[in-house]
């Protein structure tokens, strides 16, 4: 070291870092995939997205591009907070309370649908015999209608129904397809029976089956429900399942065909019930 002249001291520090940087490296790989899966879930992903934004000038507007680090929490955060206006709870009894004569009984979540107050619930609890209600923001009970309730279905809709001289306007929620949907993709769960609670996890399995394509001998592959890792105890029927996006992917329905508890139907679901029930109305 003494002999050595100072240029080629520096280089050799240089050298050294290189190697303990590419040595640290191929250690922290190595741990990774030794690593349980529960470990590996927990750490925080960090996701890089390019934003444009133009600045004016005097003479010209210049594009400026800038990364934006977004982390998987605040993703959560976001979805969460997108949704938690757009869930309501149900309740059921056979007269009307108001009057006292007879306890509600909380039956299971809504999702509102439309700036009107049609909502999307679990088919199998809705009876036409029954009476709902639900609560809004001002606290006040307010009447549900069933709007579609079909044998077969997996959703049923409901609306609530407010005076004409009210000024409600719903949050209604955002609603996809499912033809993206993965495995191990993060999803967030809003439920909640006195009060909102949530519960984030993945995507553990996808239920499938293959239908006929009108009009063709051919086949396609269709999504029929959604597994995930969140607990079966602290899900409810009704409640919603959204992605990091904060659109609604699906929805808590018991499957009478199934022995599993913990099954979200496909948002396609209330998206084709919505549909009938829209077409129905403009038949004469």
């Amino acid at each position: 070291m003494e002999d050595l002249t100072k240029q080629q001291i520096i280089l050799l520090t240089l050298f050294v870092s290189f190697v303990t940087s590419i040595a640290t490296g191929i250690v922290t790989v190595s741990l990774m995939g030794q690593a349980p899966s529960g470990v590996i879930q927990t750490i925080n992903k960090v996701i890089e997205r390019t934003v444009e934004k133009a600045v004016p000038s005097a003479t010209t507007t210049t594009v400026v591009k800038e990364t934006v680090v977004v982390s998987t929490d605040d993703l959560v955060v976001k979805a969460i907070d997108q949704n938690t206006k757009t869930v309501l709870r149900i309740f059921r009894t056979n007269s009307d309370p108001t009057t006292g004569s007879d306890a509600m009984v909380f039956v299971s979540m809504g999702i509102v649908l439309s700036d009107d107050g049609i909502i999307a619930t679990d088919k199998s609890l809705v009876s036409e015999s029954g009476k709902y209600f639900t609560t809004l923001a001002d606290g006040k009970l307010r009447n549900l209608s069933i709007l579609r309730s079909v044998e077969g279905d997996k959703v049923a809709l409901l609306k609530v129904n407010i005076d004409d001289k009210e000024n409600i306007k719903f949050n209604k929620a955002t609603i996809v397809q499912n033809s993206d949907l993965k495995l191990g993709q993060t999803v967030v769960y809003i439920g909640g029976e006195n009060k909102n609670t949530v519960s984030t996890g993945i995507v553990s399995s996808l239920g499938t089956k293959e239908e006929s394509i009108a009009n063709s001998t051919s086949t396609q592959t269709v999504l029929t429900s959604i597994e995930t890792n969140i607990s079966a105890n602290n899900l409810i029927s009704g409640a919603s399942l959204v992605n990091l996006s904060g659109e609604v992917i699906g929805i808590r329905v018991n499957f009478m065909d199934s022995s599993k508890t913990d099954l979200f139907v496909p948002s396609k679901a209330i998206i084709d019930t919505l549909s009938a029930y829209n077409l129905s109305q403009k038949k004469p």
